[in-house]
């Protein structure tokens, strides 16, 4: 017969082990995008709306921390499997929105974004498909986890979801390598895409052909591409550079305040960042925001059982990989392929599974015992 633990002990065990710099830094990130929203929207407007969504994404946290780490490894397969039948269901019933079918119309003028809840799925069923098996090995061990990722992610691809699909790459490749696959093996799946690149190059719509042609040729546009094809890309460096080191102040960025800035609420974020605080206001939130990565990879040393390491890290690769995609195509290093940047972007999908991603890492942390990290090394 099982003893009940009090109330007290369970709370404090829960306090012990909870990843609190994951917390902090969270925590500081909603608050530098709620002030960058609110810069977006006019300091004479309240950003309502981006408050709203902040509330949805703590109510996600606190309710996936709530649930027990065993009930995560579980349910993980079939959390995917959920995924997978609504990604389906996008295609078919989704609302088709600048060509693309992303969301399903939900009651009360709600829209829920499958593609963004399937990265919480994709990251569970990868820790438990690595943690349950030994260190892989050969290239065959990496097919089952290879085909659970580029599976959802030629779904994503067919909405079309460029962004999201490759986002799926480095969590596969940083967890296939976190769980201890040879880099020799790695070296032979990298090579991979070389044969991949010139099929999907045909398989790319018209506009995204014509967004890497933009990308190439940045620094060459014409005018007429400045004020049509590279529209994008032109304003989002302008307002970079033109930042400098101290930027003009917050609700005070030209390009911001003129709306000569394109999805500055979302995907190009990262500009008005740089326009009004500058190249160090701009840093330190690159900074802050590399720092949450950072603490889930750290953090998830800590733990012995390899699904709990595992889930952790996936979350820090979640929150690491959009942070150098997002920020990359603001700058021209990558093509535009509209990914947002989580927990500072406008999206209600992303900012709840962003909560669901922390709330998950702190339920399966809290359900272990942390080790020293001298004893995570030596396992």
């Amino acid at each position: 017969m099982r003893t009940r633990v009090p109330a007290y002990l369970r709370i404090y065990r829960f306090l012990r082990r909870t990843e609190w710099p994951l917390l902090i830094l969270a925590a500081a990130i909603l608050a530098a995008g709620t002030a960058v929203q609110w810069s977006v929207e006019g300091l004479d407007q309240f950003p309502d709306g981006h408050l709203i969504r902040v509330a949805a994404a703590v109510a996600g946290c606190i309710l996936a921390a709530s649930v027990p780490s065993r009930l995560w490894h579980r349910h993980a397969f079939g959390l995917y499997f959920l995924c997978l039948i609504a990604l389906f269901g996008v295609l078919f019933l989704g609302r088709a929105t600048n060509n693309a079918r992303r969301w399903i119309d939900l009651f009360g003028g709600f829209k829920l974004q499958p593609s963004e809840f399937t990265k919480i799925a994709l990251i569970l069923v990868l820790a438990r498909w690595f943690g349950e098996r030994p260190k892989p090995s050969r290239l065959s061990d990496l097919f089952f986890p290879g085909f659970l990722t580029f599976g959802p992610a030629l779904l994503i691809l067919a909405q079309p979801d460029l962004g999201t699909a490759l986002s799926f790459v480095p969590l596969f490749f940083g967890l296939a390598y976190i769980a201890g696959t040879p880099w020799r093996v790695l070296r032979w799946c990298l090579l991979l895409p070389l044969f991949v690149a010139p099929i999907g190059w045909w398989t790319l719509k018209d506009y995204q052909r014509q967004r890497v042609d933009i990308w190439l040729r940045q620094d060459q546009l014409t005018q007429e591409e400045k004020s049509d094809a590279g529209y994008h890309l032109w304003h989002s460096k302008l307002a970079v550079g033109s930042g400098r080191l101290h930027g003009f102040g917050w609700g005070q960025g030209p390009e911001n305040r003129l709306d000569r800035l394109p999805e500055r609420h979302n995907d190009f974020v990262f500009p008005v960042v740089a326009e009004e605080f500058g190249f160090f206001g701009a840093t330190g939130f690159l900074l802050l925001y590399a720092s949450l990565g950072f603490a889930a990879l750290f953090g998830s040393l800590r733990y012995r059982d390899p699904f709990t390491r595992y889930a952790i890290a996936g979350v820090g690769l979640h929150f690491g990989t959009h942070l150098v995609l997002n920020v990359g195509v603001t700058l021209g290093v990558w093509p535009t392929t509209g990914l947002p940047l989580p927990m500072v972007s406008w999206g209600g999908s992303s900012m709840m599974v962003s909560g669901l991603a922390l709330g998950g890492a702190l339920a399966v942390g809290a359900g272990k015992e942390p080790v020293f990290l001298a004893h995570a090394f030596r396992d």
